[in-house]
């Protein structure tokens, strides 16, 4: 659906159909409407590098979440500092907020790599991570005033594949090891088997494990591995999910792992949610293109309800169509759904009594 026809029907843009947006509120911590923002996986980022911290990147989620769509409209970005830190604070973060402001300068000071294939090319691109004003004067009036790229917003705005983080409960994670690890885990929870397949020695690059530290299985699993997926674990409703792996051998070392990861009962909710709200934003732009009003899955399952699921409702819809447009395409007083309802009870009316 293009921007200008989501406008005119005032629904979902481009990246909402492709579900390349937000949900939620980066200011309303809620187990109910979470807080999630897509950000780019590993197979698109090549290397982040510089002095960021674990808490500088949960500050840059965050911010991607509060700006989402501005990106591309506007250079710059301007936010409460005290109001950041209300969110951060009530999530177990610090009470003043001077850490705000070196955490800036640190993601100002970082380097994002990226690559990924457009058709048959390789596009490859670097940039800083960020930009902002931490002068006196701009501490002296509260507000931050950052961006992102110009290079990197296409990416972030549009990424060929992602992740979408829950804001708010990776900002109560604790330790760079549990962060990165839930960032990889939300990049294979979709999937169909809900497995993440991976070595060891990729995992600990992932995770950005120093090459002398950790060195054996053992300590890898007690001091890494293990109490990182304990935070995750101990919160699956803040997750969307709960995690076990187990290790393979090859040969006398554990080589590989495989994580199985499990949504919640209300993860799975949301997601369809998600996945319906998309669907009916696609039907409703295919029903303009035609010229027509819009037919929801809700409203076809109604009908299908009304039959006892004895009709093929496909054909049902060619055939209410076809009537519509003989009729010469009279405006539906109650709705197209209630039309369709009515015409589906009036030719179809005995089946639901078992009769054909």
């Amino acid at each position: 659906m293009s921007r200008e026809v989501a406008q005119d029907l005032g629904l979902f843009t481009e990246q909402e159909l492709d579900g390349i947006q937000p949900t939620g509120s980066a200011w309303v911590i809620s187990n109910d409407d979470p807080a999630t923002v897509p950000v780019p996986l590993q197979t698109v980022i090549v290397s982040v590098e510089g002095p960021y911290t674990e808490r500088d990147r949960k500050l840059w989620v965050f911010l991607l979440h509060a700006v989402f769509d501005e990106l591309g409209k506007q250079p710059l970005h301007t936010l409460s500092v005290r109001e950041i830190n209300a969110v951060f604070r009530e999530l177990g973060g610090e009470h003043g907020t001077s850490w705000l402001w070196e955490s800036a300068k640190r993601l100002a000071k970082t380097t994002i790599e990226w690559e990924y294939n457009l058709g048959d090319e390789r596009v490859q691109g670097v940039a800083n991570l960020f930009s902002a004003e931490v002068h006196k004067s701009a501490r002296a009036q509260g507000n931050l005033r950052f961006g992102f790229p110009p290079l990197l917003i296409p990416i972030l705005k549009e990424p060929t594949r992602f992740a979408r983080l829950r804001v708010h409960f990776l900002l109560k994670l604790s330790g760079k090891y549990a962060v990165t690890l839930y960032e990889i885990l939300e990049g294979f929870v979709n999937r169909r088997d809900g497995q993440c397949r991976v070595s060891i020695e990729e995992l600990r690059t992932w995770l950005k494990v120093p090459e002398d530290s950790y060195a054996t299985w053992k300590d890898f699993r007690k001091w890494v591995l293990d109490p990182a997926l304990k935070q995750i674990n101990d919160d699956p409703l803040g997750a969307g999910f709960s995690v076990e792996y187990t290790p393979i051998r090859k040969g006398r070392f554990y080589d590989e792992l495989v994580f199985q990861i499990t949504k919640t009962p209300k993860r799975i909710q949301t997601d369809k949610l998600i996945k319906r709200n998309v669907g009916d934003a696609r039907k409703i732009k295919a029903a303009k293109e035609r010229g027509r009003p819009a037919l929801l899955d809700t409203d076809i399952d109604r009908a299908a309800q009304e039959t006892r699921y004895f009709l093929d409702m496909d054909k049902v819809q060619t055939e209410f169509w076809a009537h519509w447009e003989s009729t010469g395409k009279p405006d539906f007083k109650k709705g197209a759904a209630a039309a369709f309802m009515g015409f589906t009870k009036k030719k179809y009316g005995q089946v639901k009594h078992g009769k054909r």
